[in-house]
C-alpha cells in the first residue's frame, strides 16, 4: 500500500489510541462530525458530553450544501483547531468540506468550481474514522457535496486527512446492505482506477492489490463477516482509496451520481450497475475511440488484469459484475431501479456532464453508442 504509515493508523483495535491521537494535537475545542448513534457505536459516547467536543450531526447520506454549510457555520462560532469525522462515506466527506468551505453559499460554490482562494484555513487539523470499508475517503483529497441535483467535488489538499484511524472492528456492525454497497464502491474504485487516463504504475499496482483483496468477500457475497475478512476489506479500501486518489474515477462513478440523487440508489450499487455497461464498453469500442495516449493496448491490458483477477475472459466480466449485484440482493437491471426508457437520454446528458470523471475514461462517450449500451442492462 503506498498509503503512508505515518497518516494511517491501521489494524484491529486502532481506534482505542483515537484520543490520545486528538489529545496530541494540543487542541482546545474539537468538532466532532458524525452521527450520534455513529459515534456511541464507536465507543466515543463521552465525547457527547465533553467540554471541549462540539457534535455536528446535520448530515445526510450524500451531503447536501445547505447542511454543509450549517456545519461550517458552528465551525466558524466554535472554532475548533481540530475536526474529526467519524462514520462512512458521507461522515467524512461533510468534515472535509466542514473544515474547508467558507460559509457564505457563494464563496463556497466558487471554491468548489475552481476558485479556492477562499477556503478557510482556520482548522490546523483533520482526522478521519471510517465506520465503513469502501469509500477510500479517509486517504483521498477530495470530497463530494450535491446542492439540488448538481454534483460537486472539493479537490485540494485542505480536503486531505491530517491522520486517519483504520479499525476494521468498527465496520462489525455495519449493516449488510451498507456493507455491500460500499464494497461495491471499492470494486468501482479499483477497476476504474486501473483503466483511468491518469493512471500511473503506482496506481495501479495499489488497484490491483485492491482487486485481489475484494474477489474472495464479493465473490461470497459478504456472507463472512469474520474479523479477519473485515480486516481484508479495510485493507481493500485503503489500497483502492490511494488508487484514486492518483487517478480519479471515471464514467462509472459519472453516471452513478445521477442514479444515486435522483432514484435513491445507494451509491455502490450504482457504481456497479455502470460498470456491467462501461467494461463491456470499453472493450468493444477501445479499438475505434481510445482517447488514452497509450493506445488501445494499454486499454485492453487492464481490462484483461480484471478478468484475470476473477479467473475469466473478458467478454465474462459483465455478467459477472451482474451476477455479484444479485447475490448480494441487487437487481442488475436500470429499469428496475426505477429508471424509464424515456429517461435515458437525460441520464446519458447527466453522465457526460460529470466532465472529470467522464473525460477520464479511456474511451470516448459517444452518446449513440452509450445509449445502446445502457440498452443492454435496462
Amino acid at each position: 500500500m503506498t498509503v503512508d504509515p505515518r497518516q494511517v493508523q491501521f489494524g484491529a483495535g486502532a481506534a482505542k489510541g483515537l484520543r490520545a491521537l486528538v489529545d496530541g494535537f494540543g487542541p482546545e475545542r474539537v468538532l466532532v462530525v458524525a452521527t450520534e448513534s455513529g459515534l456511541t457505536r464507536a465507543g466515543f459516547s463521552d465525547w457527547l458530553d465533553s467540554s471541549r467536543h462540539r457534535l455536528f450531526s446535520g448530515f445526510r447520506p450524500n451531503p447536501d450544501l445547505d447542511d454543509v454549510l450549517a456545519g461550517c457555520v458552528l465551525r466558524d462560532s466554535w472554532r475548533p483547531t481540530v475536526v474529526v469525522g467519524v462514520g462512512g462515506g458521507s461522515a467524512m466527506d461533510t468534515a472535509k468540506l466542514v473544515r474547508a468551505l467558507p460559509t457564505d453559499r457563494g464563496a463556497a460554490l466558487r471554491c468548489l468550481t475552481g476558485t479556492p482562494d477562499g477556503l478557510s484555513t482556520a482548522v490546523d487539523t483533520l482526522v478521519l474514522v471510517p465506520t465503513t470499508s469502501g469509500t477510500g475517503s479517509e486517504v483521498t483529497r477530495f470530497a463530494t457535496v450535491f446542492d439540488g441535483d448538481r454534483k460537486y467535488s472539493l479537490d485540494h489538499p485542505l480536503a486531505a486527512a491530517t491522520r486517519s484511524v483504520v479499525d476494521p472492528e468498527l465496520t462489525a456492525g455495519c449493516p449488510p446492505a451498507v456493507a455491500t454497497s460500499c464494497a461495491m464502491d471499492a470494486l468501482c474504485h479499483s477497476v476504474e482506477s486501473l483503466w483511468a487516463r491518469r493512471s500511473t504504475d503506482g496506481s495501479r499496482a495499489d488497484a490491483l492489490r485492491a482487486l485481489d483483496g475484494l474477489v474472495g468477500p464479493l465473490g461470497n457475497g459478504l456472507r463472512d463477516a469474520s474479523p479477519q475478512v473485515r480486516e481484508q476489506l479495510a485493507r481493500a479500501a485503503l489500497d483502492a482509496g490511494a488508487a484514486i486518489n492518483v487517478t480519479r474515477t471515471t464514467a462509472a462513478h459519472a453516471f452513478a451520481y445521477q442514479l444515486t440523487r435522483q432514484y435513491g440508489v445507494p451509491h455502490g450499487v450504482a457504481c456497479l450497475l455502470n460498470l456491467q455497461w462501461l467494461y463491456a464498453y470499453n472493450a468493444e469500442h477501445m479499438a475505434s475511440h481510445c482517447e488514452d495516449v497509450r493506445g488501445p493496448a494499454h486499454v485492453r491490458g487492464q481490462l484483461e488484469a480484471v478478468a484475470v483477477a476473477w479467473g475469466l475472459a473478458v467478454a465474462d466480466v459483465p455478467a459477472h459484475f451482474a451476477g455479484l449485484l444479485s447475490d448480494m440482493g441487487w437487481s442488475p437491471r436500470l429499469s428496475e431501479h426505477g429508471v424509464r426508457e424515456s429517461d435515458l437520454a437525460a441520464y446519458i446528458e447527466a453522465g457526460k456532464g460529470s466532465t472529470a470523471r467522464a473525460v477520464n475514461n479511456p474511451v470516448g462517450l459517444v452518446g449513440p453508442l452509450v445509449l445502446q449500451a445502457l440498452h443492454e442492462i435496462y
